[in-house]
C-alpha cells in the first residue's frame, strides 16, 4: 500500500476557489482508494495554525517512505519523502507586485526545487513554468488537466432570463471585469455578477444566462468554461493563455490589443447568440466537456504518485 501525505492547507487560505474545489476532488477519490493510505494535514479545524504557516514546513514526522502532496506549495524535506507539486498559474509572476509577489515566488521555487513530480493543470501552464523556471527538467513535469463535476447540468425547465453572466467580483483587473461591463452596454442586456455560491446556485445561473462572458487576459485552466458549458450555457472567451486547450475547437473567442476592441466583437457575438439558434453551440460544449472527467485527473494524478514512490525514476 501506498502512503501519501495530503497537505489541505489550502482550505485555510481560501474555503471556495478553482484550487480548493481541485484539492477537494482529488481526497474524495484518495479517501476510498484502497491502494493508499492517506494522511491529511489539517490547519482549520483539527488544529490551530502556526504564524505563517502558510510557508512552513509542516510540524509532522513522516515514519515511513511516502508521497507528499501539498495543496499550495509546500514541501516536506525528510528523508524517504517524494515531494508532488502541482503548479494551478502563474498569476503572482504576470499580476502582483511587491513583499506579496517576492514571498510567493521565494516559496514556489522552493516548492520546485524538492519536488521529484510537478504536476502542470495546462500546457500553457508548463510553458509558463519553465519560461520563468527552464532547470526544471521536463521529464519531471506532468500535464493534467482538471475535470467538471455532476453537479453542472441542463436543468428542466428552466426559465431562460437572458442576462449575460460574469463569475467574480472584479477586483483582479486581469479578470476583465471592464470589458463584461462594456458588453452589456453595448447589447443592453443585464450583466449578473456572482461570487461565493453553491454549485446548485451556479447551475441556475448557467441555465438561465444567455452565455458566460469570459474576458480574463489569463487562465492556468478556467474551470468555469467547463462548468457552463456542461450545463448548456455559451461561453464567450479571450482567445489567451490556457482557454483554447479547455473551451474546445469550437468554442466561441475573440483576441483583439485594446479591451474596446474586445468589448466589441464579443457583442457581435452575443447579437448573434440573440438572433440565432445556441443549439449547435450548446451541444459542441457538451461535447467538449467530455474530454474532462475528475476520475481521469485522478488517476493520472495517482500514476504520478506510483512512478515516483514505487519505481523512483522520474
Amino acid at each position: 500500500m501506498m502512503n501519501v501525505i495530503a497537505d489541505n492547507i489550502i482550505f485555510s487560505l481560501q474555503r471556495v476557489g478553482g484550487i480548493s474545489v481541485v484539492w477537494n476532488e482529488l481526497l474524495s477519490r484518495a479517501r476510498e482508494d484502497q491502494d493508499i493510505c492517506l494522511t491529511e494535514l489539517e490547519y482549520v479545524r483539527e488544529r490551530e495554525p502556526r504564524w505563517f504557516e502558510r510557508y512552513r514546513v509542516p510540524d509532522y514526522v513522516a515514519n515511513a517512505p511516502a508521497v507528499f502532496h501539498s495543496s499550495y506549495f509546500r514541501i516536506l524535506p525528510q528523508k524517504g519523502v517524494h515531494n508532488v507539486t502541482t503548479v494551478h498559474d502563474l498569476t503572482y509572476h504576470f499580476y502582483r507586485h511587491g513583499l506579496a509577489k517576492a514571498i510567493h515566488l521565494w516559496e514556489e521555487e522552493r516548492a520546485l526545487r524538492y519536488s521529484e513530480a510537478v504536476i502542470c493543470v495546462s500546457e500553457n501552464t508548463k510553458r509558463d513554468m519553465l519560461r520563468y523556471y527552464p532547470w526544471i527538467k521536463e521529464n519531471r513535469i506532468h500535464v493534467i488537466y482538471n475535470g467538471v463535476g455532476d453537479d453542472f447540468y441542463p436543468l428542466s425547465p428552466v426559465e431562460k432570463k437572458g442576462y449575460l453572466l460574469y463569475l467574480g467580483n472584479g477586483t483582479a483587473e486581469y479578470k476583465r471585469l471592464d470589458v463584461a461591463q462594456e458588453v452589456a452596454r453595448l447589447t443592453g442586456l443585464e450583466l449578473k455578477m456572482v461570487s461565493n455560491v453553491s454549485k446548485e446556485e451556479l447551475n441556475r445561473y448557467y441555465n438561465e444566462a444567455l452565455c458566460l462572458l469570459y474576458p480574463s487576459d489569463y487562465e492556468g485552466f478556467g474551470l468555469p468554461i467547463l462548468e457552463a458549458q456542461k450545463a448548456g450555457c455559451p461561453v464567450i472567451a479571450q482567445r489567451t493563455s490556457s482557454i483554447p486547450e479547455v473551451i474546445g475547437d469550437n468554442g466561441l473567442m475573440v483576441k483583439h490589443d485594446t479591451p474596446r476592441r474586445m468589448a466589441i466583437e464579443m457583442a457581435e457575438i452575443v447579437r448573434r447568440l440573440l438572433s440565432n439558434s445556441t443549439q449547435q453551440i450548446i451541444e459542441d460544449g457538451i461535447e467538449n466537456v467530455k474530454r474532462f472527467a475528475w476520475n481521469k485527473t485522478y488517476e493520472q494524478t495517482k500514476k504520478v504518485y506510483e512512478n515516483i514512490y514505487y519505481n523512483d525514476n522520474i
